[in-house]
């Protein structure tokens, strides 16, 4: 393939074997979708939909040992941890839907699950590792890009695609599909992804991992304001005003949001590797989401020919703010630590996003949902900060595998 044509989307999916990951990807995708809704539904058939939610929001707690789970898949072989906890994930979920057709005890319920959240193969974590794997220094940045719209994708059909299965066949079948999507996942992937482990096994390994660079821990923070930053957005522009069409135009803002990330992401996949390289500096991301973030925050009371283009700027800098995390993420995560390192990114994530949701909430009651939207530049603005300040540290850490990524091996 000549150097012209060793970038894109035509040359990203003439890879072998580049289909058969794309498809694992978006089957992992889905199942993050649809797990959370398919809990929701199948437990609210039998008990309430108070009682769902917060079935739901204790298995989001599963969320915070991905990194145990990424420690694991750096350890040992991939297959051997991933369908290892498959099968511990399948009989807890299986556990859960028997004792509420039962109409066993609730806590049976609570901690089916709470563990079966902590034991869930961990997809998306294996497939952004696996990009770097199957996929040449030029090919990456289309690749990521493609993940990130794979994400944004996941979450729009696959709660879509559980309240379906639950309508036509039963309550339990979304839950039941995000476990059949799971097993598809892990059987599409490859069988050689992650860090060399013979040449990683030479390197001493710090008890702390990846979060002994403190140019990562520095990142890592800056992913939790990104995220914060995104779900304050959500949660301001998805409560309504007293306005009769404040609903509708609620729901128009994040549909766009949504697009405006896609297309950003898309963007950058069809971006030369020194252009997307120049793009997709997170520093400058975050501080681009902040003056948009500001904007929207000063003209969401002006109507919808104001609102609408200024959240599809906003959204534009989405796809390429993950691309940028990813990216800069697997280039610091010390020899060893791949996994383990996207790992702590999707924790940075969920807590992130947590913390916008809390935050969110309580300016709403207080300010409503412009006050909340001035919460949005504040965390980008401490994000960009925080990511320009881990660009310039220098740790031995991370050297290596930075090395490597520069070398284009």
């Amino acid at each position: 393939m000549s150097a012209a044509r060793s970038y894109g989307y035509r040359a990203f999916f003439s890879e072998p074997g580049i289909l058969m990951c794309a498809l694992a990807a978006a089957f992992g995708k889905l199942q993050a979708g649809m797990f959370s809704l398919g809990i929701l539904y199948a437990v609210a058939d039998q008990r309430t939909y108070s009682a769902g939610a917060f079935v739901v929001a204790v298995s989001a707690l599963g969320g915070l040992s991905t990194p145990l789970r990424g420690r694991l898949l750096d350890r040992y072989a991939y297959g051997v941890v991933l369908w290892t906890i498959l099968v511990i994930h399948t009989v807890l979920v299986g556990a859960l839907l028997v004792n509420e057709r039962m109409n066993g005890p609730f806590w049976i319920t609570v901690a089916s699950a709470l563990v079966g959240n902590l034991a869930a193969p961990p997809i998306g974590v294996v497939t952004r590792v696996m990009w770097r794997s199957v996929t040449t220094e030029a090919g990456r940045p289309t690749a990521l890009a493609f993940d990130s719209v794979l994400a944004d994708a996941g979450f729009i059909l696959g709660p879509t695609l559980a309240a379906l299965a639950c309508v036509t066949f039963a309550p339990w079948a979304g839950l039941t599909a995000a476990v059949v999507f799971t097993a598809v996942a892990t059987l599409l992937l490859p069988k050689n992804i992650g860090d060399d482990k013979s040449s990683a096994e030479g390197a001493e390994r710090h008890w702390a991992g990846p979060l002994a660079s403190s140019r990562l821990v520095l990142l890592l923070g800056a992913t939790l304001c990104f995220a914060t930053t995104v779900s304050v957005l959500e949660i301001a522009l998805a409560t309504p005003s007293e306005s009769k069409d404040s609903q509708l135009l609620s729901g128009l803002l994040l549909s766009v949001l949504s697009i405006g990330s896609i297309v950003g992401g898309l963007l950058i996949g069809a971006m030369t590797p020194a252009l997307a390289a120049r793009v997709t500096q997170l520093p400058v991301l975050l501080l681009a989401l902040a003056v948009f973030a500001a904007a929207l925050a000063v003209g969401s009371e002006a109507g919808w020919f104001v609102a609408v283009p200024l959240c599809l700027l906003t959204g534009l800098s989405f796809g390429p703010s993950f691309v940028a995390v990813y990216g800069r993420s697997g280039d610091l995560a010390p020899p060893g630590t791949a996994a383990e390192t996207q790992a702590w990114v999707g924790t940075a994530l969920q807590l992130g996003a947590a913390a916008g949701a809390g935050a969110g909430g309580v300016l709403l009651d207080i300010w409503g949902p412009a006050g909340a939207l001035a919460l949005a530049p504040v965390a980008a603005v401490i994000g960009a900060g925080t990511a320009y300040l881990g660009d310039r540290v220098r740790t031995t850490v991370s050297a290596p595998h930075e090395a490597k990524a520069r070398s284009g091996q």
